[in-house]
């Protein structure tokens, strides 16, 4: 007792001591009955077990599991080579401490999975090594199926005729590619994985425009966007999307389908169609449909439009003196030097035999007139090429401005063909106009 202390003193700070451990928890007791299991074992001996850790392995008392030899039977023969060098590890202080998941056996013999942290401890002067652990098998259930419906999906998509891949939505990162996908961007699957989707398109536009139309509806079809290997070929592609989740991440689903032979073949197709297979300008059906179109936006607008009929003369005398080879080239030469007096903004149809019509968009009569006395002196000032032989050839032109009284195309272009047919009979070689 120090000099100062009184009797009544030191019983004070007795007391104050006691309510101070009266208000320390009982940390055996929280061991005890912690939801956890509690394991202290030294070189795989228990030294301590709590209620939750002999639930865990299937035992009614800790001192079942105490009274065990050695922790052997708690798991399975093939974890132990792990578990002895995580305790070498862990008792020679390679590691403080980690946390794990391993199979565990119950003493009914059944296999769960446990989740354990471990971490060296002094017990009692000697070191030791803590174990808690709890049951994940309801977890590893979950995971163990979402793995099957996983690799379940990737069968599927492989033996899919259509390149699939699946990106991350956040960032576009490739998480996924079947073989299709690795033919369509000739690349192997290791290299396509450490780009990304929006790297495919030839247009970032495009990309943006799409991400965002996904971003809204979560699922797009039949959405056609031109694509790109890395080796620089573009290509047409039909594309579908659906928002999915892989490995834990929300993601894309993207379906491709390489329809650039399809457009390929429309397109020739169409031109097929709709061009006239000797002068390759437009034939008439493509030309009248034009015609009814440009006349229908000229309604809209109040805009002008006049149309110039145009017709070879003396063609039969230049095919029955040359032959029809010349005259198909006379044809072909005609056209490309009506082409280089017209605009690029005109419409030049071949309507069949040696009569042509042009569209003159936004035209009135007067320009429209002054245009065609320009074609008639560009054809007529030299003689045109064909097969080798200089052809004098002139022709004689019809114009026409549209009416408010013309109700269809047929009745812009009679009026035109009027006025053609005056300019033939009053000596050809020149242009007449409707009234």
């Amino acid at each position: 007792m120090r000099k100062s202390d009184t009797p009544v003193s030191v019983e004070r700070r007795q007391q104050r001591g006691r309510r101070v451990d009266d208000q320390a928890p009982d940390f055996r007791d929280l061991v005890e009955n912690a939801v956890e299991g509690v394991l202290v074992h030294r070189n795989f001996r228990p030294l301590y077990a709590n209620q939750a850790i002999s639930e865990l392995f299937g035992y009614a008392k800790p001192k079942e599991i105490l009274a065990l030899p050695i922790l052997r039977s708690l798991f399975p023969d093939d974890c132990w080579p792990r578990m002895e060098q995580d305790y070498d590890d862990l008792i020679r202080g390679l590691r403080p401490s980690f946390v794990s998941r391993a199979r565990g056996l119950r003493k009914d013999g059944r296999e769960i999975w446990i989740a354990l942290t471990q971490r060296a401890i002094d017990w009692h002067g000697a070191p030791a090594v803590a174990v808690t652990a709890f049951d994940i098998s309801a977890q590893m259930a979950v995971e163990h199926a979402l793995l099957q419906n996983e690799q379940h999906l990737r069968s599927i998509l492989e033996i899919l005729p259509q390149p699939i891949y699946i990106a991350r939505s956040f960032d576009g990162q490739l998480l996924y590619v079947n073989r299709k996908t690795c033919l369509l961007f000739q690349q192997r699957a290791s290299q396509l994985l450490h780009g990304k989707a929006g790297e495919f398109f030839v247009e970032p536009k495009e990309r943006d425009d799409l991400a965002q139309l996904f971003a809204t509806l979560h699922d797009i079809r039949d959405v056609e966007v031109r694509m790109k290997n890395p080796h620089g070929r573009e290509f047409i592609v039909e594309m579908a999307a659906i928002a999915v989740e892989f490995g834990g991440d929300p993601a894309i689903l993207v379906a491709l389908n390489d329809i650039s032979h399809r457009k390929q073949m429309e397109s020739e197709l169409f031109f097929q169609a709709s061009t006239d297979s000797l002068t390759g300008i437009a034939n008439r059906r493509h030309f009248l449909a034009q015609a009814e179109q440009e006349m229908r936006r000229s309604r809209r607008f109040a805009r002008d439009m006049a149309v110039m009929m145009i017709d070879i003369d003396h063609f039969k005398a230049i095919n029955d003196q040359n032959g029809h080879a010349v005259g198909d080239a006379v044809l072909q030469a005609l056209v490309k030097r009506a082409l280089e007096s017209l605009r690029q903004s005109d419409i030049l149809g071949r309507l069949g035999g040696e009569e042509f019509a042009v569209i003159l968009p936004e035209t009135n009569l007067a320009a429209a007139t002054a245009s065609a006395e320009r074609l008639r002196q560009h054809i007529a000032k030299r003689s045109l090429i064909a097969e080798h032989n200089a052809i004098a050839c002139t022709v004689s032109i019809g114009v026409a401005q549209l009416h408010a009284g013309d109700s269809t195309i047929d009745d812009l272009l009679n009026r035109a063909d009027e006025a053609l047919y005056r300019a033939k009979n009053e000596g050809r070689n020149r242009v007449e106009t409707a009234a």
